[in-house]
């Protein structure tokens, strides 16, 4: 018979010992940490647009242009008859159009293709490399959203589109909302991500069927069910650490360019930067107290350290042209002159020397001089009579230049000197 002072959490403790050991367990499983979404803002319209998209305006014409999957690659190669002919850029282009002046390239593209094409050979040089360039970045940034998949289909977000769409075509208009992107294909990140989640599947439906005969096992084993619980649980903990530990892998190698198969920083959550709980709140509170440095705090430091190399290298980059001037030179310096292999010939030096004292004695000679400021009688009297000099005219340094010019005397006066 139960005791009447014991508490029902006491009471339900016992019964638990009681029936499935001591190492029984039933608490709740800890919550996967969650990533700022914004790493995946690239994710998203790579899984249900089938695209990324880069507006241009090019003469006054609105341009929107998208990245490119796989088959439009091939199809683009086999059309051009190689990566290195002359056409493939202008195909390269053609296929990264998606809108023009708010018109929907991909419903008519095999029409309007050969109306683009031409477009793009009679654009000027400069231009046309501007816009590969602007094509070529979304295509870098698709590429990482594809590697970034992986870890998306472990968030939680991705589970939920998952149960919304994946009996849906993901190129039909029904998911992209945009006409024409049936003609594209699958891209690698919508296909990761089917194959990715069509396992995640899998693999629950194994548990739920394991879990039913541990029940049906557990009617007759008894006690010894709590092997075989302990077991479980160490093999999900597992799990979701190497789970966690691949996530951070994944992530560290596309923000800040680590390798893959080198070792992990962030086991254990390092990557959460999203606080849910006022517990989890607080603890990312002391963490930032203690000086202690997130995911987010390593990605700003791994940049600042990017920029300081880059600095670091255009410095070592001026010392090596310094390094071979003298090597070339012999330590001499250049003095001007149009030629820069060779420095200056005597007969140049002295035309230089002349025009510089010709310009010296020209400038001299434009100048006023008062003779009277230099003469001590002179000075005494304007202290006399306190008259007011130029402040600029010193006892050491007199520049008559600059000296306020003295009245002329009147016809049929004696000047100062005659008193």
């Amino acid at each position: 018979m139960a005791d009447p002072g014991r508490t029902y959490e006491e009471e339900q403790g016992s019964l638990q010992k009681e029936v499935e050991g001591e190492d029984a367990d039933f608490s709740a499983p800890q919550a996967f940490p969650e990533v700022n979404p914004e790493v995946y803002k690239d994710v998203d319209p790579m899984l249900f647009h089938g695209f990324l998209t880069q507006s241009a305006e090019i003469n006054d014409v609105l341009f929107v242009f998208k990245s490119i999957n796989h088959h439009e690659f091939e199809l683009i190669r086999l059309m051009a008859g190689g990566t290195t002919t002359k056409n493939y850029n202008d195909l390269f282009l053609t296929f990264g159009v998606l809108m023009v002046d708010g018109q929907n390239m991909l419903k008519d593209r095999d029409k309007l293709q050969p109306e683009l094409v031409s477009f793009f050979k009679e654009l000027p040089v400069a231009a046309k490399q501007k816009v590969i360039r602007y094509l070529s970045e979304i295509n870098r940034r698709a590429y990482q959203a594809v590697i970034l998949t992986e870890a998306y289909t472990m968030e939680s977000v991705s589970r939920l589109r998952w149960a919304q769409l994946h009996e849906v075509d993901l190129t039909s208009t029904a998911v992209s909302g945009i006409p024409g992107t049936s003609v594209l294909g699958m891209n690698w990140a919508q296909l990761m991500w089917r194959a990715l989640n069509y396992f995640e599947d899998l693999k629950g439906q194994y548990e739920a069927d394991w879990e039913n005969t541990k029940f049906i096992a557990g009617a007759t084993v008894g006690k010894g069910m709590s092997k075989i619980h302990s077991s479980d649980r160490s093999r999900k903990e597992k799990d979701r650490t190497e789970k966690i530990t691949r996530r951070d892998r994944i992530l560290r190698h596309v923000l800040l360019g680590e390798a893959m198969d080198g070792p992990s920083n962030g086991v254990g959550g390092q990557v959460l930067t999203v606080a849910n709980t006022v517990p989890e709140l607080s603890e990312q509170l002391k963490a930032d107290l203690r000086g202690e440095k997130d995911w987010h705090d390593q990605v700003i430091e791994a940049h600042e350290q990017r920029v300081r190399q880059g600095y670091e290298d255009k410095a070592a980059a001026l010392r090596a042209v310094a390094e071979r001037h003298r090597e070339e030179f012999e330590g001499k310096p250049l003095l001007g002159g149009t030629d820069l292999t060779q420095g200056l010939s005597s007969q140049e030096v002295q035309a230089r020397l002349l025009r510089h004292r010709q310009l010296n004695a020209q400038r001299a000679a434009s100048q006023i001089v008062y003779p009277e400021l230099y003469d001590e009688r002179h000075t005494e009297f304007m202290d006399k009579w306190n008259i007011p000099r130029a402040e600029t005219v010193t006892e050491t340094d007199r520049d008559p230049s600059t000296a306020v010019p003295l009245p002329a005397a009147k016809p049929g006066s004696t000047t100062w000197r005659g008193r």
